[in-house]
Formats: C-alpha cells, structure tokens, sequence
C-alpha cells in the first residue's frame, strides 16, 4: 500500500502536530520525593507506562497517580510532596475535583505551586495557574490527549526518575523521519502492520490484543488501549460504524486467563504480540525435591520466558488467528518511544483509511456534557 496520501491526510489536519517533536526544558523534580501527579486518560496513561517501563522500587513508591473522583479517606499529604496537574484542556472534571480535594487538605499551603501541564491559552487551568504563580508546560493545541504522549506528558516523568527523556524523543523523531522520508524499516514496519489490519478487517476481524511479554509493559497496552479506541471507534462518513476493539493483555498472565477464548471463540480477533530481545541478567534456579520441573535449575527466568512467547504464537497460528510479531530490541527509553509513535502514526493512518476522523470523539464528548448535566455544572 502507498500510505503517502492517507499520511498526507494526518499532516494536514489540525490536530496532526503530534508529528513534531520539541524538547521543552523541565522543572528539576526530587526524586526522593513523592509525585502527586494529577490527570486521566491522555494525561495520564503515557505517564503510568514510562513509570511502570523504566522505575525502580524508589520511583514505584513516590509515584501517585491521583485520577478518579471517588473519595480518597485515607489519603494524606506529605511535606515536600510534588503535584503536577495535567489536562490537555485544563477542564478535565476528575482533576478538579482531585484540586477541590488537595486544597481542602492540611498542609496543602505548604506545598510548592503545582506545576501544569497543559494549553498555554485562556482555558480555565492555565488560567488559575498563571494567578497562582505555577509553571506551564504547554501541550500545543494542535495535539490532542491521546497523542500527548511526547509532550511533558511523557518526559517529565522520565525525567523525574533519572531516565533518558531525550532518548524517548529521539525514537519517536526517527519513525517521523522516515514516515516523512517514505523509506526505512519503521516505515516500511508501519505499512506492513496498516495492510495487515485492513486485510483482516476485511474478513471480518475487528478485535486486536496488544500482548508484550514484559509485565514492565503491561501499562503499555493500557495507553494503546485508549489510542485505538478512541481514535477507531466512529461512525464513518457514509454512517457506516467501523472500528476496531482493542483488548488489553500481558504475557504471561494473559494466556492463562484469555488465550482459550482467542483460540476457539468467534473468528473476529488477532493477536499482537510483543518481544523484548535481549539478555536477562543471571540468576540462579533451585527447584526443590518433588518439583515437577527438575529441569528449571538448567534454565533461566527469561528463558522461560521466551518460549511461553514461542509456544503461544505458535499455538495462535495453528489455530489460525491473525498474528502480529512484535520485537522490541531492548527495554530502553529510544525504543519504547519508537513503538510508541509508529503505532500513534499506525492509527492515523487507518482511520483515514477507514474514512474516519482518527482526532476527534465526539461520543466522549456526549457523555461529558450529560454528566455535567446530571451534577448540575453545566
């Protein structure tokens, strides 16, 4: 397929900016202090997968994501404590009721002014913020939530914890660049995957699993969730519904929990699944008497590991579901940040492809408006 009118459509729509990659200097967070980070969905899902991908137990303990609205008891603030408030929008229902709480809380006067990210516009949140002495990190207004994810979004939390956010960035600027360039293997990988997910989408296959054999990445089919969801789930000009569903998995926990129904349920589903090449580090295995695998001492953990991967792709094409192989080179941050852009450019692609519009939702909208209306905001 020559994708190069179909990208052409994503270049030119008003929320295509995501394409453009900047690198906007960061505030300096303390790691060794907690990260009260406020947000849901887009401002809050690319975050999780960096933090779940590359933490270490410090940053698994200081990170706090505060999202949903419902009561919180037991929460406390901390001296020191670090929040950022984040809302494409800067009117995101569940990060205000999350502010309405913290300010209500002791030791909140205490605490530094929030950082936000967000607009750089009028909206209601840049707004409070500029009159509360707190630092704007924009998200450009030419990139919608879900496509956040290269915005501080995604960078400030890796560069909280000491990782490689510039690293993150460069991966997503080579897929672009070769996107752009019409050649290379991220190109040629990104119209490999959109010819195979029309074709079966042809044949009736509209159910997609996202399964990486890395529990560090089970985040990662989180943010791919509300990607493909979101962006592939319309009415379509001529008011056909089209789309796909995504389902989120990770191995090897998913193939003893859904790989009965991917197999010998309906015909409508394909498997995505993903490696991480590389070498584990060394570790001793010592099965005891009576262990049905005595044979594990021989063996390491990824080993395992990878032959679950083998034996369940395996299984999926004999039993003739649509699969997809993914193979990661290493869990780094220019890899991750790779994968993560070639799948935003991936679902452009098809939704103009199945004649939608992959930027907007409107259906999510709909919802917004009847529950402001149900709480009396609106």
């Amino acid at each position: 397929m020559d994708i190069q009118p179909l990208w052409q459509a994503v270049v030119n729509h008003p929320m295509g900016g995501w394409r453009r990659v900047a690198e906007p200097a960061l505030p300096a967070l303390d790691p060794a202090k907690r990260l009260l980070w406020c947000g849901i969905g887009g401002s809050m899902l690319p975050s999780e997968t960096l933090i779940r991908a590359f933490g270490n137990d410090r940053a698994f303990s200081n990170w706090v994501p505060l999202a949903s609205p419902e009561p919180a008891p037991e929460f406390r603030l901390q001296a020191g404590d670090q929040l950022v408030l984040a809302s494409k929008s800067g009117k995101t229902l569940e990060l205000w009721t999350w502010v309405a709480r913290l300010r209500a809380l002791p030791g909140y006067a205490e605490l530094a002014p929030p950082v936000l990210i967000t607009q750089d516009d009028a909206n209601p949140l840049a707004t409070w913020g500029r009159a509360n002495g707190c630092r704007i990190l924009p998200i450009p207004v030419e990139v919608g939530g879900r496509f956040s994810a290269f915005t501080p979004i995604g960078t400030l939390p890796l560069a909280w914890m000491g990782r490689d956010a510039a690293a993150f960035l460069q991966g997503g600027r080579e897929v672009m660049a070769q996107v752009e360039a019409g050649a290379g293997p991220w190109h040629d990988r990104i119209v490999a995957t959109v010819d195979l997910l029309l074709d079966a989408h042809q044949q009736g296959v509209t159910e997609w699993v996202l399964m990486p054999y890395a529990m560090r990445l089970d985040n990662l089919s989180a943010w791919w969730v509300q990607l493909v969801a979101e962006s592939l789930g319309k009415v379509a000009k001529d008011g056909t519904r089209k789309g796909f569903t995504p389902i989120r998995a990770v191995g090897p926990v998913d193939q003893h929990s859904q790989l009965q129904r991917w197999m010998a349920g309906p015909r409508n589903l394909g498997v995505i699944l993903m490696t991480v090449e590389g070498a584990s580090a060394p570790e001793k295995l010592d099965p005891p008497p009576g262990s049905p695998y005595p044979g594990l001492a021989a063996l390491q953990g990824g080993e395992i590991l990878r032959a679950q991967a083998e034996g369940t792709a395996g299984a999926l094409e004999a039993a003739g579901v649509p699969l997809l192989r993914w193979s990661l080179p290493s869990l780094s941050e220019r890899e991750v940040g790779a994968f993560m852009m070639a799948w935003q450019a991936i679902i452009g692609i098809l939704g103009f492809a199945l004649d939608l519009d992959p930027f907007d939702q409107p259906e999510v909208e709909d919802g917004k408006k009847r529950t402001f209306k149900r709480l009396g905001l609106s």
